[in-house]
């Protein structure tokens, strides 16, 4: 039985297999065919679907998005920035010192419409708009007492006082102009300021420097700042702004600040101040109880005021003059409530008094 047993088993093993009908081999065999088929194209259909989706959502997207912000994407640059250790000043006071002791600036990026202030070749057309834009705060107690030294250690241009910045504009306005054979002299908003307290006016937007004559070597002057970081034009008068050159740029450059409108940015104005035939001096800008004329003995000889320690020049009698501009109460302060308008485009100097 056992014998019979092994023998059926080795009989069935070694039968052929049965053959599979025509018709359902055939079935099987397109089956496997339309499922090849069939599976490619789908892919790529789906392939195609996915990057049209995707054109049409970013399509939408940027259709919705703000210009600045696509600008930003594509428009980038990045200014000249004077090397602190290539400019001379005209004097050893510590704050060169120290501005040229400081680490190498960050690099400064401009983006969007911002990039106009790359463009050097411009700025005498831009005449504000090439200043560098910087909010300032106005505030006191926290900006009373302002000094250009609070700006070698100032973290945010947030927290740039005006008066900061107003103090070393004022500086080295006057030494340039000091240097180059002119004769400077502290009027209106800044002798005020000298007068009150011996310093800058924390809430005023500008300084005043009156020149007797006129600029001498005026290109030179110009030339001269420029190199030192900062951009002379002339509208009505000439005025001087902190340039997006400046050493300290990164530091008060304020990226929300749109680019500078006239009086939106700390700036310096120069007066003429000329000697009549007659003895009486023609101050430009002044309004006075005789119009712009003022008698020789107030102006002649010079006399000196101090701003945050420092000498400068200015008439011979500060009070007679500051009456004369602002009224009988200019020590009283009289904080502006509302930006200059448009008449005051030709007569800045009593902005704030």
């Amino acid at each position: 039985m056992e014998k019979k047993h092994d023998q059926d088993v080795e009989d069935a093993t070694k039968a052929p297999p049965r053959h599979v009908g025509c018709v359902r081999r055939a079935l099987l065999g397109c089956r496997d065919f339309w499922t090849g088929v069939t599976v490619i194209p789908t892919f790529v259909v789906v392939l195609i679907g996915l990057l049209v989706f995707g054109l049409v959502m970013e399509s939408h997207i940027l259709a919705y998005l703000p210009d600045a912000a696509m600008l930003n994407e594509k428009h980038a640059c990045s200014p000249r920035v004077l090397n602190i250790s290539s400019i001379e000043y005209h004097s050893g006071h510590r704050y060169y010192s120290a501005l040229k002791e400081m680490d190498p600036p960050a690099p400064l990026t401009f983006r969007g419409n911002h990039t106009e202030l790359c463009r050097e070749d411009k700025r005498a057309k831009m005449k504000y708009g090439y200043c560098l834009p910087i909010s300032g705060r106005k505030d006191t107690p926290f900006c009373l007492a302002g000094d250009r030294s609070d700006l070698l250690s100032v973290r945010s241009p947030k927290s740039v006082c005006y008066a900061s910045v107003l103090h070393m504009l004022l500086v080295e306005v006057y030494e340039e102009l000091k240097a180059s054979g002119n004769t400077p002299l502290i009027t209106f908003g800044s002798l005020l300021g000298a007068v009150r307290n011996g310093s800058m006016i924390p809430f005023t937007e500008d300084t005043d420097i009156g020149v007797v004559e006129r600029i001498r070597t005026r290109n030179a002057v110009r030339e001269a700042l420029w190199q030192k970081g900062y951009h002379m034009f002339f509208l009505t008068i000439w005025r001087v702004c902190v340039a997006p050159t400046h050493p300290l740029a990164s530091r008060l450059y304020d990226p929300d600040m749109p680019l500078s409108k006239k009086f939106q940015v700390p700036y310096v104005d120069l007066y003429k101040m000329k000697k009549r035939v007659d003895g009486t001096w023609d101050i430009q800008e002044l309004q006075g109880s005789n119009g712009r004329l003022v008698p020789s003995d107030k102006v002649e000889p010079f006399t000196e005021v101090t701003i945050n320690g420092m000498p400068f020049d200015t008439v011979h009698d500060p009070h007679f003059l500051l009456t004369e501009a602002y009224g009988p109460d200019y020590m009283t302060p009289q904080q502006r409530t509302e930006a200059p308008n448009a008449t005051e485009e030709a007569n800045a100097t009593t902005a704030t008094a």
